[in-house]
């Protein structure tokens, strides 16, 4: 085997066994040598907002502002703020059809993004703390409870919630991602927070506009600038339906990775060394996941090439056997393998669809919800029942 053939083996199988073990196992040995407890309080109750951003979500908007304010969480200490965001459906009234004092309901009149729906909240928001989930998230009765605790140790500034997954092979991965952030959590700051559910320090939250940033990744980095830590709260569960569809996924996995980018880049100081543990997650659980593909792609080339007769023979069954693979019925253990084939091609192609975007300064801010409507309002509603 020579060089230019090492190279490609180690690009090919290197590169995704240092972004998925490699950086778990140096997660894990950081908190074992390096671990930073902080205090979790569960009577810490300060007075929390929470704010929904919402974009043609009359389906849901009611019953998810029901259960908001329905909370295990004293009522003269929780309010609730829902940003329409240029929507067309009735979603604002549907959402004050929940009849609640403690609502503030804010009508933008054209769609401008979700980091402009937040900016447009904050100013009606009450209390210390403010917190952030989505139109289409369940969130457990004590959730936030369990959300706000560690906010009573003045080292943390922002903290993020559990988020799973109704089934499928989501619900594995963001397992999977749940460990991880408890292991980043341990040695000190998570890699960003997640837009299912997070909460920030009031004095913390900066909304200023960031074309393309998301917005979750891009709060939460800013709110650390000046010190404190992001943590995971494991009891703080949020629940979201699977996505319904291929397409829909691919849109929001694209919209997901170039809106990293696009938050880091605006952040640079963050990835600097002197930032304690945060520059190596964010290298590790970021930027070489988002790399892994390209990475990848280039390993797949030079070992391809040149293509002499008998290595087009291996690659073109190569080909052919991950083409059945990818067209095998979802039944049975062969189908599981389908769907987990398909769901590891499209990541990976929508990792290098958002990386085009970012390269190519094409900033997607314009939104909408990437999960079943149908599935969450039931999820939701029952809930309430």
């Amino acid at each position: 085997m020579n060089i230019r053939q090492l190279l490609g083996l180690g690009a090919l199988v290197g590169t995704p066994l240092a972004a998925y073990a490699g950086y778990p196992a140096l997660a894990w040995a950081a908190r074992i040598l390096r671990s930073r407890p902080y205090l979790t309080d569960q009577h810490h109750k300060p007075v929390v907002t929470v704010v929904i951003a919402a974009h043609n979500e009359a389906e849901l908007i009611e019953a998810k502002v029901r259960k908001t304010l329905d909370l295990d969480y004293p009522t003269d200490r929780l309010a609730c703020v829902v940003v329409c965001d240029g929507c067309t459906d009735g979603t604002a009234d549907a959402a004050r059809a929940a009849g609640d004092e403690r609502l503030r309901v804010v009508e933008l009149p054209r769609q401008r993004g979700k980091l402009a729906a937040i900016r447009a909240a904050v100013p009606h928001a009450r209390g210390e703390v403010i917190a952030f989930t989505d139109a289409n998230v369940l969130l457990e009765r004590d959730a936030l409870r369990h959300l706000v605790a560690p906010l009573a140790d003045p080292c943390v500034s922002v903290v993020s919630g559990a988020k799973h997954i109704g089934g499928g092979p989501e619900a594995t991965y963001w397992r999977y991602e749940r460990w991880i952030r408890a292991l980043e959590s341990a040695s000190g700051s998570i890699a960003g927070a997640d837009g299912a559910l997070y909460a920030v320090r009031a004095t913390g939250v900066d909304a200023t506009a960031c074309a393309g940033a998301a917005d979750d990744l891009l709060i939460s980095l800013r709110a650390i600038r000046a010190g404190g830590r992001i943590v995971f709260a494991p009891g703080a569960r949020a629940t979201e339906a699977p996505s319904p569809g291929t397409s829909q996924r691919f849109t929001a996995r694209t919209r997901t990775i170039s809106g990293a980018l696009f938050a880091l880049e605006s952040l640079p100081g963050l990835l600097c060394a002197t930032r304690g543990d945060l520059w190596w997650k964010l290298f590790g659980h970021k930027l070489l996941r988002i790399a892994t593909p390209l990475v990848m792609a280039a390993g797949l080339a030079l070992l391809a090439l040149p293509l002499s007769p008998a290595r087009r023979r291996v690659w073109s069954s190569g080909l052919v056997l991950a083409a059945v693979l990818v067209a095998l019925p979802t039944s049975g253990r062969p189908g599981r393998l389908a769907v987990w084939t398909r769901y590891a091609l499209l990541a990976n192609l929508a990792a290098l669809a958002g990386l085009a975007r970012f390269v190519t300064r094409q900033p997607i801010d314009a939104w909408s919800p990437a999960r079943g409507k149908r599935d969450a309002r039931s999820a939701i509603q029952q809930s309430l029942n």
